[in-house]
This record gives C-alpha cells, sequence and structure tokens, in this order.
C-alpha cells in the first residue's frame, strides 16, 4: 500500500530547536506527500501526537520513518508495539501503519553523505591548538538547591508525551515560585520505561510517575512546596 502521510521518527538526544526546526523544514519541502518530524527525545510533544495531527488530516496508510544513521537498534525493536498501543489506544483499525529501516544500509544515502563531506570540506571550521578549552564557563561548582529532579528525557518517556510534561514542570516550578530551589536534569532512560513519564527526586529518594499536568502541578505544590510525599505516584523509594 502506498503511504499518504510520513512521520519521521528523529533519535538525536543533543539538538536545538534551531536545528530541530532545519529539519523538519528540509524534509518537509522534500516530501512529495504529507509528513511529521518529531524527536524521540526532547521537550516537545512526541509521535503519538504526530500521529494524531496526521490522521485528523486525513492520513490512513502511514509510513514511520526512523532518522538517524544508526538508528538505536534497541529503540527500533520496540517501536512496532509503541506503534500498535497508539493504534490500540485511538482505536484506528482503519489507519495502516509500516515501519521503515534506517538509511545504514541504504548505498545511495552512505554516498550522499560521503559526497557531501568532501564537497563541503572547504568551508570546515580550522582548529586552533593554542584556543578553546574543554573547560565551559560556570562549570566548576554545583548550584546551591534544595531539590535535585531527574526528569527522564529518553524516547520511551518522551513517546509518552514526558516532552510537554517536562515543559510544564518548569512553568509550574516558576508559577508556584519553586524554581530557584530546584535543580533539574534532563537525563537519558530511567528505569522502569513502562511507568513514564519518570521524574526521581532526591534527596527524599522517591521517584514518581507523572502521567499528565495535573499531577505535575501536585507533585510541585505536595512534595516540594510542602515537604508531603505523593503515595499515588511514587512507583520507587530509595532504601535509606
Amino acid at each position: 500500500m502506498t503511504p499518504d502521510a510520513i512521520l519521521f521518527l528523529v533519535s538525536q538526544p543533543y539538538l536545538s530547536g534551531r536545528r530541530l526546526k532545519a529539519l523538519q523544514s528540509g524534509l518537509t519541502r522534500a516530501c512529495p506527500i504529507a509528513c511529521a518530524v518529531v524527536r524521540m527525545e526532547g521537550k516537545n510533544a512526541g509521535p503519538m501526537t504526530a500521529l494524531d495531527a496526521l490522521v485528523g488530516e486525513g492520513a490512513r496508510s502511514i509510513l514511520v520513518q526512523p532518522v538517524g544513521i544508526p538508528f538505536s537498534d534497541s529503540l527500533f525493536a520496540w517501536l512496532p508495539g509503541a506503534l500498535s498501543h497508539w493504534q490500540r489506544e485511538r482505536g484506528r483499525a482503519d489507519v495502516h501503519l509500516t515501519l521503515a529501516r534506517d538509511q545504514i544500509e541504504d548505498t545511495a544515502v552512505l554516498t550522499a553523505l560521503a559526497t557531501s563531506s568532501l564537497a563541503n570540506a572547504d568551508s570546515a571550521t580550522p582548529i586552533d591548538p593554542t584556543q578553546g578549552s574543554i573547560d565551559g564557563a560556570g562549570w566548576d561548582e554545583v548550584p546551591s538547591f534544595k531539590h535535585h529532579l531527574l526528569a527522564c528525557n529518553g524516547p520511551r518517556c518522551n513517546f509518552r508525551e514526558a516532552g510537554p510534561l517536562r515543559t510544564v514542570l518548569a512553568e509550574e516550578l516558576a508559577r508556584q515560585g519553586m524554581a530557584r530551589d530546584c535543580l533539574v536534569a534532563t537525563t537519558g532512560c530511567l528505569f522502569p520505561c513502562n511507568n513514564g513519564p519518570v521524574v526521581a527526586h532526591y534527596p527524599a529518594g522517591r521517584w514518581y510517575r507523572l502521567a499528565n499536568p495535573a499531577e505535575v502541578s501536585r507533585f510541585v505544590s505536595t512534595v516540594l512546596k510542602a515537604g508531603e510525599p505523593l503515595p499515588e505516584c511514587v512507583i520507587h523509594e530509595v532504601s535509606q
């Protein structure tokens, strides 16, 4: 079946919003059919929201194309189940989904990459051995904080819309006057992925599943401001 839309899934932990927009713009211009470009890791809406949007625009045969050379083997093996979860949850038996391979064995793509590298060699930035450092400004001291929050930004949590919830967490911390008291670190995969989106809180040592904005708001007001646990959201507690 010929697809009527493509969902490009980009796996790249360190990617600025500017670079993502450039990739989205380039793929959209190059793609002859409807498409969406989303990150598997990031603070924006994830693949399920993108699938909802494509279906809302009329797509019924969607090709899911991983973008990354190479794309993670474990992530690729997990994607079929994740996509079928979306299909069952949304009740969209009328939507035909297919998962493409990455381009690691596509000779044309690899040839284009190598050819482009050589063609643009003259514009590469020279490295001056007398300038620069491995050390960054302000990276010497741990900042003052009361709460250390580890917010999972891994692809499996992001599939469950952890990206928008990370933004909600930042907004709630600011709204409730707790931003200065918290050191928030965005992490890769935190276990257990099935209970995502996950936020770990230290020094209390409790891990929380915060599934929606209401739970994020209660976490900030109850756990961080009032100093009380939120047992209905706790999925793990570190033994003292």
